[in-house]
């Protein structure tokens, strides 16, 4: 379709006002939605307006306000409290790219300005792409430090544009089936994946695939244990993935019916004991830890000398002495 704007009409009844065709032609692609608001407020009240001002007729706060016109400060389009504008005649040319960095522990992600990030978004389409996909996912604006996050993902952390819009829509799935999850757990993500490897689009469904795999066990151990927690800490999700790969349910079941007949509270660390004793002992029936069962209790009638005595696996006293005391899970 094409369209064009009607000649008459109440829209023109309170007048017109300038708005530059660079604004268009240059920033139309790259500004954010709240950064072209804010231009157009300032246009349409003469060219001035303080940042309450700006802020209350766009429902942010002052400060968000600053941060979002420091782009038009700094490509020359703005001045602030009576400081000259720099003009920019021309466009600076691209800076050759970085090396995509590996990500360390000791170092963190480069802060960025909005400049930085229109930059990042002119020097990549894929970036551009991507803060634009992101709004689009999200179902909304997306904020400045937002922004920063995603272009640290692909600069810093080195991870490809569509592996980032993967883990943004896995983040709003979470988010609509109720996780209580922030923006810091899309970072959060980028960050492992990225030291992970996880670089083309089949890894990432790979990896996916694996958590939504943890997440069934997690909730079949949440079932049968009867444990509070909602969401599995990255050491209990590699803990039942462990359990998974060597015992079936029946045999996980029978850990905590065991763990719930001898203390009072559910406790996953007394499960793993359990089970690393039988995976030590090379227990994998549940006819096997009857035997041990029975040759414990047998042992233990007769009063001998534990010295004398190989120790057995289903050792009760020694699972909840260690579970009790562990805190790591």
């Amino acid at each position: 379709m094409n369209y064009q704007i009607a000649p008459f009409g109440s829209i023109w009844s309170n007048g017109i006002f300038n708005v530059p065709a660079d604004l268009v032609d240059k920033y139309l692609k790259i500004a954010s939605e709240y950064q072209l608001k804010a231009l157009l407020f300032i246009l349409r009240n003469g060219g001035q307006a303080s940042s309450s001002q700006i802020a209350k007729a766009l429902g942010q706060t002052a400060g968000d306000i600053d941060d979002l016109l420091e782009l038009w400060t700094e490509e020359g389009i703005l001045s602030a409290d009576g400081q000259a504008v720099v003009l920019k005649t021309e466009m600076k040319p691209a800076e050759p790219k970085a090396e995509k960095k590996v990500v360390k522990e000791s170092l963190s992600a480069p802060r960025l300005t909005p400049a930085d990030i229109i930059n990042a978004q002119r020097d990549s389409s894929d970036i551009a792409f991507l803060l634009t996909e992101a709004q689009v996912i999200l179902g909304r604006t997306i904020s400045h430090a937002e922004q920063e996050m995603l272009v640290n993902m692909v600069n810093y952390y080195g991870l490809k544009a569509e592996v980032i819009m993967m883990i943004l829509e896995f983040y709003r799935s979470e988010k609509e089936r109720g996780k209580s999850i922030g923006i810091s757990y899309v970072n959060a993500m980028a960050k492992n994946w990225a030291e992970e490897g996880i670089d083309s689009v089949a890894d990432a469904e790979a990896k996916l695939q694996d958590i939504a795999k943890s997440d069934r066990l997690w909730n079949e151990v949440i079932a049968i244990t009867g444990i509070r927690h909602k969401r599995p800490t990255a050491k209990q999700r590699e803990m039942i993935k462990d359990w998974f790969s060597d015992f079936d349910i029946t045999m996980i079941t029978l850990a905590a019916d065991i763990m719930k007949e001898n203390i009072p509270e559910p406790k996953l660390a007394y499960m793993n004991t359990i089970i690393k004793k039988w995976r030590k002992s090379g227990i994998t029936s549940p006819s096997q830890v009857k035997a041990e069962q029975e040759a414990y209790a047998k042992s233990k009638s007769e009063k001998k000398d534990d010295r004398l005595q190989s120790k057995p696996t289903y050792d009760l006293d020694e699972y909840a002495k260690f579970a009790m005391n562990n805190t790591e899970i």
